[in-house]
């Protein structure tokens, strides 16, 4: 019944958002990796991070010049898959592709880490988020990333610091949030965890170096950096600071500005000071390693790890409104566990997380901040609810001191 229901609900949704998907997919980022996958299959991969080459291709393949390819080598690859076909069958093809990426992130976290959350119940839930839409619209990686990301997290609590390590390192296609959380897990683990966790994660990201410098070759590793490094300078560059909901588009906001020397200087102190309090939370949650769990500790364990994604974003130099698809994780794990409050009622604290997820998931403030030109402003609910999540010493305590 629960399928039936689920099934009717994405046909009603599929119903009422069609007709908005783009009649035309000039305002779409999925040309530009649809013509990477293109220039591989047609052996121009040496010349993948030339502007003028990308741009020729979009012309001839998508009829339309607009922003680059700008992601790692290797993810290009992955859209091979879809890149046999003419671009919009393409496209088609991707976004089911994409909706089976969500479908599977929802089963595999309901399963692990929401019982008895019902993965239907919750993938139907997931649809009516602003930035997975987004994702689904504009031909984006987030979903996968966010399956990503539930992977590691399940190989986490299942004591597979090295499996983790390993699809942390497959989420590096987007570097910029999968390293900041890296960085987290890394530090913050015990030594046994730490040095299997480091290895799956070296392992991954030297493979795909060495795929990326097949694929383009050796100077790929001065020439894709040099590129980023200047894209900003490109026309169509689809750099919005003002759209970041992070450090940097807050930071953008204020000062009007992202690169001067002052606005470098506050985003960098800000990162610190939240990686700082980051790792401090994991200190006081006591989870140097994760075999043996009871369930109290694993629930402390799933709000270190929801906190050091909330991290992950706010810290991110680069960000864009699908990239807020990640939110559903730490969502989804803060709601779970904020209604699984004390019998006589919610405390205070829960209602304030419950109030923040909400303002986060609902859709008036992501439709009002996109229409505004301001989403960054996204980012504001986005740091309380980092600020005020906190771990769960008070139900877990007796357990945590049997594990010492």
């Amino acid at each position: 019944m629960k399928t039936v229901i689920l099934f009717i609900f994405i046909s009603a949704l599929a119903a009422v958002i069609g007709p908005r998907f783009p009649l035309s997919l000039q305002s779409t980022d999925f040309p530009d990796f649809y013509c990477a996958a293109r220039m591989l299959a047609d052996g121009q991969g040496h010349q993948l991070y030339d502007a003028g080459v990308q741009r020729e291709c979009q012309a001839r393949y998508a009829t339309r010049v607009g922003t680059l390819y700008i992601h790692p080598p290797f993810e290009a690859l992955l859209y091979l898959v879809v890149a046999w076909l003419p671009l919009r069958r393409a496209y088609w093809l991707w976004s089911l592709i994409n909706v089976a990426f969500l479908a599977l992130a929802a089963w595999r976290l309901s399963k692990e880490a929401l019982f008895p959350w019902d993965w239907r119940l919750l993938l139907a839930a997931w649809l009516t988020f602003v930035p997975a839409l987004l994702c689904l619209v504009q031909g984006q990686d987030s979903l996968l990333l966010l399956l990503v990301l539930i992977a590691a997290l399940t190989a986490l609590r299942r004591d597979g610091a090295f499996a983790a390590g390993c699809w942390l390192g497959l989420g590096l296609f987007k570097f910029q949030l999968v390293v900041p959380l890296a960085l987290i897990l890394i530090l913050s683990c015990g030594k046994r965890s730490r040095g299997k966790l480091a290895q799956g994660f070296g392992l991954l990201a030297l493979a795909l170096g060495g795929l990326s410098a097949a694929i383009c070759g050796w100077p790929v590793f001065i020439i894709y950096p040099r590129f980023l490094l200047h894209l900003q300078a490109q026309p169509f560059a689809g750099i919005v600071p003002e759209a970041m909901a992070n450090f940097r588009g807050l930071t953008y906001l204020f000062l009007r500005r992202d690169q001067s020397p002052w606005a470098v200087a506050i985003v960098s102190i800000v990162s610190l000071w939240a990686l700082a309090k980051t790792l401090v939370y994991w200190r006081h949650a006591r989870l140097a390693d994760y075999q043996g769990l009871v369930t109290s500790r694993r629930d402390e364990f799933d709000l270190a790890f929801a906190k050091a994604v909330l991290f992950a974003l706010l810290v991110s130099y680069h960000l864009n409104p699908h990239d807020l698809t990640l939110l559903l994780l730490p969502i989804s794990l803060l709601l779970r566990q904020a209604l699984a409050g004390s019998p006589r009622g919610l405390n205070p604290k829960d209602w304030v997380t419950l109030s923040l997820l909400a303002i986060l998931f609902l859709p008036p403030l992501h439709v009002w901040a996109l229409r505004a030109g301001a989403y960054a402003l996204v980012a504001v609910p986005l740091l309380l609810l980092f600020l005020t999540s906190r771990p769960v010493m008070a139900r877990g305590s007796a357990s945590a001191s049997a594990l010492e």
